[in-house]
C-alpha cells in the first residue's frame, strides 16, 4: 500500500560556519558573534530525502528552524538565507522561530518548542544526525520523546511501506534494518543521499515560497547554561629527531611507543 500526501517536517539548524571561526591564540577565546551561520551540511541530506519522498508519494515538506543566535538583523538575514537554500532544493514552505531568548535555549527548551509545532501536523520528521557546530545529536531524540513517537538514528536509507517506514541504519560494526509505524522521527547521515544543487530558477522561486516567521517564547526554563566556550590548549613537545632517514625513523618509532601512540 502506498502512502499518499505525506506531510514531512525537516529540522534545519542555523549552525555556525566552523570554517569561518576565528580564535584568539593567546586566550583560546572563540569569536562566536563574528562568525557567519548557515544551514548544516547534514541538514541538506535531510532536506534532500524529504524532497525525494514527496516526489514519490506527494504531500508537503516544511523546513522548521528555531534560531538560537538571537534576533539581530544579521542573524535574521542568515537564517532566511539558510531556509532559502533548502526551499530551493524543493521544500514547500518554512517556519522560522526567532527571538532574543533563543540565545539561552538549550536542547530541552528547543525540543519542547519544536514538538508543539510538529504535533498533529506531520507524519514524519527528518533531521540531521548532528549539527555542524556542536554535533550533540540530542535534539531529534528529545523531540521524539516529547511527541511519544518512535525514533531511529543513523539512517542511511529509508523506504515507505504503507503506514510504516523501513529504515537501514549504520551502527559501529554492522548495519541493521528496522521498521516502525508512522508517525516517527528519523535522524539521517550524510551517506543517505547526495543533496541536489539548486538551479538559478529554483533559487528565484524559493524567494517567493511561504516563510512563517514566529516570535520565540520559551515554554520553560533551560536545564543547561553555557558559561564559556574556549579552544583547548595543545602543548607541543617540540622534540627534534636527528640522523639519517633510517636512524630518524627508528627514533621516531621509539618515541611514539614511549608516548603510548603505538
Amino acid at each position: 500500500m502506498m502512502v499518499t500526501l505525506m506531510d514531512i517536517a525537516v529540522l534545519i539548524k542555523q549552525s555556525l560556519d566552523v570554517q569561518e571561526l576565528r580564535v584568539d591564540q593567546d586566550t583560546g577565546k572563540i569569536y562566536i558573534e563574528e562568525a557567519p551561520t548557515k544551514a548544516g551540511d547534514i541538514d541538506l541530506n535531510a532536506a534532500e530525502e524529504a524532497v525525494r519522498i514527496k516526489e514519490k508519494v506527494g504531500g508537503k515538506a516544511t523546513a522548521i528552524m528555531l534560531s538560537t543566535w538571537g534576533a539581530s538583523g544579521k542573524r535574521l538575514k542568515e537564517a532566511k538565507e539558510a531556509l532559502k537554500r533548502v526551499l530551493a532544493m524543493g521544500l514547500d514552505d518554512a517556519v522560522l522561530i526567532m527571538g532574543e531568548e533563543g540565545q539561552k535555549a538549550d536542547t530541552y527548551v528547543v525540543a519542547k518548542t519544536l514538538a508543539e509545532v510538529i504535533r498533529d501536523n506531520y507524519q514524519l520528521v527528518l533531521a540531521a544526525e548532528g549539527s555542524d557546530d556542536n554535533f550533540s545529536g540530542l535534539l531529534p531524540a528529545r523531540i521524539a520523546a516529547e511527541l511519544d513517537w518512535p525514533f531511529i538514528a543513523y539512517a542511511t536509507a529509508l523506504e515507505l511501506e504503507g503506514e510504516y517506514v523501513k529504515v537501514t541504519r549504520s551502527l559501529e560494526d554492522y548495519e541493521e534494518t528496522v521498521r516502525v509505524k508512522l508517525p516517527a522521527v528519523i535522524a539521517v547521515t550524510q551517506e543517505i543521499n547526495k543533496p541536489r544543487v539548486p538551479k538559478l530558477m529554483d533559487i528565484v522561486k524559493a524567494g517567493k515560497k511561504p516563510l512563517d516567521q514566529r516570535d520565540f517564547t520559551p515554554p520553560s526554563e533551560p536545564k543547561i547554561a553555557i558559561r564559556e566556550l574556549k579552544v583547548p590548549k595543545v602543548e607541543r613537545k617540540n622534540v627534534i629527531i636527528e640522523g639519517d632517514v633510517e636512524e630518524a625513523a627508528e627514533k621516531l618509532l621509539q618515541a611514539l611507543k614511549e608516548e603510548g601512540a603505538l
